[in-house]
């Protein structure tokens, strides 16, 4: 298993527990740990038969985003150290103490938005995880995150709404597509909602029934609000 996969599990782990039905941000942890994993790599440092890597991680969250993910920050800052812990070692970066990763909170950024800075000493004491706030951008980011769904695009399935992220959504019955149908007449992996630019498009995977949208079968087609998907 990869660290990443490992994180991702374990964060996982933690969602479904103590922190089970609170978390609802559009900015998810396993892009937080991809993009601290590239700000350990930009900032890592080259010396005398050892390179070595940041210590002080700072992540920047919206005012909104920092209200979701609340208490969680702590748990998730430990775990993000964890996780840069390992990436550390797999790629051989030398680590003079354990990582630490602080979280704050920018007026500047929006929600689904945050960025990172990672230095190479650690603070002499450690930094709270719970966001503290600051109402102006510091200058050492090194990223500026834009969440792939900016615009907050959803889909409601049944009684309840599915987030869409990322540049593709699978919808079918397989367990491990994320939009999943209880609907014996439509396909394991039956369509998929593709990010296009801004957009959103519906995109029939030759499913065995067909897909319609609005009530007429599609192959592949741009969303509006209000579309009406089904599975024939």
């Amino acid at each position: 298993m990869s660290i990443l996969s490992d994180f991702e599990d374990r964060v996982g782990g933690a969602l479904e527990g103590a922190f089970a039905g609170m978390f609802r941000s559009p900015v998810q942890p396993v892009e937080i740990a991809k993009t601290l994993g590239r700000a350990m790599d930009d900032g890592k440092t080259i010396g005398v038969g050892r390179v070595y890597a940041p210590l002080g991680y700072t992540v920047a969250l919206s005012p909104e985003d920092a209200d979701i993910f609340g208490p969680f920050t702590t748990t998730l800052a430990g775990e993000l150290a964890t996780y840069l812990t390992g990436r550390a070692r797999e790629r051989n970066y030398h680590l003079t103490d354990t990582p630490k990763v602080a979280f704050i909170v920018h007026d500047d950024l929006r929600l689904g938005r945050f960025r990172v800075s990672a230095e190479l000493a650690a603070p002499e004491a450690e930094e709270p995880a719970s966001p503290e706030r600051r109402s102006e951008p510091a200058g050492e980011w090194t990223e500026d995150i834009r969440n792939p769904a900016d615009d907050l695009a959803t889909v409601t399935v049944g009684d309840h709404d599915v987030l869409l992220q990322g540049e593709r959504v699978l919808v079918g019955r397989l367990a491990s597509c994320a939009v999943r149908l209880a609907d014996a007449n439509a396909s394991r992996e039956h369509a998929a909602f593709v990010h296009v630019g801004d957009d959103w498009a519906i995109e029939d995977l030759d499913s065995t029934n067909g897909t319609l949208l609005n009530g007429e079968p599609v192959a592949r087609a741009l969303l509006h609000d209000g579309d009406v998907i089904e599975s024939v």
